[in-house]
This record gives structure tokens, C-alpha cells and sequence, in this order.
């Protein structure tokens, strides 16, 4: 148990231990920026190493959620499906600690249907979604990637009717964001996101199959 999850540290190599603690000793990086990170001043960023170093962390700061979120997409990586799963289920029977879930980047559940989507089971991935995206309808995230799926399944309708309305709630948001007296342009990219939503709409709406790509992700809108 690490702290109130029930989840344990999973054995851990004495090999990469040794060496983990040796690079810290030399550099005083901390374990949370190797979860992050890797090594700094080495090229290993490897999996392994980064869960070494997250449960360490974890172990004394149980309540960084953040931190958890992290772990559980590095256990994704390494292919550990089940793992990251785990983490994630026991953030949402915690309430989230240390997480703000009103910020679709800090919501377990929107990792859920990530973590479907990428370990192929977007109907999984889908179910979560559509949850979502009736009780965040005035987000374009969650439609967007509602979108996304629909059009994987091949329910280009769904998909397309998803990305328009995407479209109108990022027209929604712009006005909302430009009004905001502290808001400065250019602070968010809203052309690059309407040309994401566009093209999406545009291939949902000629039946193009789903490509793979997901280029809006947890970080927000963002160009290619």
C-alpha cells in the first residue's frame, strides 16, 4: 500500500536501483524529475527507470497526483495496460487527490479513455467519451476526441455531427476568452484548432477512414 491506494511498488531490479541511486548521488536530481525526465546528462529515459523513480517518489508523497497520472502513463508505455488501469481506477475512488479533474488534462477519466484508445479498445475508449462529452458539452476537447473515435469505428455520421459540434463550442470558448479583460492574443491558437476540427469534419464527412493520428491531446490545441 502507498499510502491510501492499494497499490504496491512493483519488484524492482537491484542492478537498476544501484544505478538510479548512484546518478543521484552525482547530480541530486530528485525522483519526481526522473519520472518526468529520465537522467538528466545520460540518454536513458527508459521506462523502467522512470517507475523506479516514481515509486520512490510515490512512496513519500502519496497524495501527488499529478505525479500518479505520470506513473500510470509510463506503465502504458512499457506496455503494462493493466497497471496504468489500476492507478487510474484508484485515483478516481480517492477523488482525485492532488488533481483538479474540472481540467480535462487532470481528469482520470479522460486518461481512461486514452489509455483504451491506445491499447486498442476504443469502444471502451467511446463509452468513457460519450459520458464526457454529455456532461462537458460546451467543451471542445472531449468532442473532438469523441470525433476521433466515432470515425475509427467507421460511424462517420456520429463523427461528423461530433466535429461540428466541437467547431461551435471552440467558437464559444474563443468569444468567452477574448472578452476576458486578462486574456492576450495569441495566447491560445485558435486558427490551428479550427483547421484541426475543419479537417477532421472534412474526412468524417467524405468517410475517410480514422488515420491514427489524435493531434489534439492532453496538452490542448497545438499545430504540426
Amino acid at each position: 500500500m502507498i499510502g491510501d491506494f492499494a497499490i504496491d511498488a512493483p519488484p524492482m531490479d537491484d542492478g537498476l536501483s544501484e544505478m538510479v541511486e548512484s546518478h543521484r548521488a552525482k547530480t541530486g536530481q530528485d525522483y519526481a524529475a526522473i519520472l518526468y525526465f529520465g537522467l538528466w546528462g545520460t540518454v536513458d529515459c527508459s521506462a523502467d527507470v522512470r517507475l523506479y523513480a516514481g515509486y520512490r517518489h510515490l512512496v513519500d508523497h502519496s497524495c501527488d497526483g499529478p505525479a500518479w497520472l505520470e506513473l500510470s502513463r509510463v506503465h502504458a508505455e512499457a506496455g503494462e495496460a493493466e497497471a496504468a488501469g489500476r492507478i487510474l481506477g484508484e485515483l478516481l475512488r480517492l477523488d482525485s487527490p492532488g488533481l483538479y479533474p474540472q481540467l480535462y488534462s487532470e481528469d482520470p477519466d479522460v486518461h481512461r479513455a486514452y489509455l483504451a484508445a491506445e491499447t486498442g479498445d476504443p469502444q471502451q475508449a467511446l463509452d468513457i467519451l460519450d459520458d464526457l462529452a454529455a456532461r462537458h458539452d460546451d467543451s471542445p476537447v472531449y468532442q473532438y476526441f469523441l470525433g476521433t473515435l466515432l470515425q475509427e469505428l467507421g460511424e462517420f455520421e456520429a463523427a461528423a455531427t461530433a466535429f461540428g459540434e466541437a467547431a461551435e463550442a471552440l467558437a464559444a470558448f474563443q468569444g468567452e476568452a477574448e472578452a476576458d479583460p486578462g486574456f492576450e492574443d495569441g495566447e491560445l491558437d485558435f486558427p490551428a484548432a479550427f483547421e484541426f476540427i475543419g479537417r477532421a469534419l472534412n474526412d468524417a464527412e467524405k468517410r475517410r477512414e480514422f488515420d491514427g493520428a489524435r493531434p489534439l491531446d492532453l496538452s490542448g490545441f497545438r499545430g504540426e
